[in-house]
């Protein structure tokens, strides 16, 4: 009965971070054509994307890692 209810639970909150990310989405203002797109002000994200998905890469291999340290030792 415990891991129905955990599973209930898992799938109630997905749906509703799910539709709260779509009612985010659709909430934004249409740009309008009258005023000229400027780029925001910043450095783009794809100048060293090799960088940030290694790192990336890295974080998530040492958290697995040390979880699964964790659990061997108990």
């Amino acid at each position: 009965m415990l891991k129905i209810m955990k599973i209930i639970k898992t799938v109630f909150f997905t749906i509703c971070l799910t539709l709260l990310n779509v009612y985010a989405a659709f909430a934004e203002d249409p740009i309008s054509p009258e005023y000229p797109i400027e780029e925001p002000p910043g450095v783009p994200i794809d100048s060293h994307l090799i960088f940030l998905i290694v790192a990336g890469l890295l974080l998530g291999i040492t958290l697995i890692y040390r979880n699964n340290i964790k659990k061997a030792s108990m």
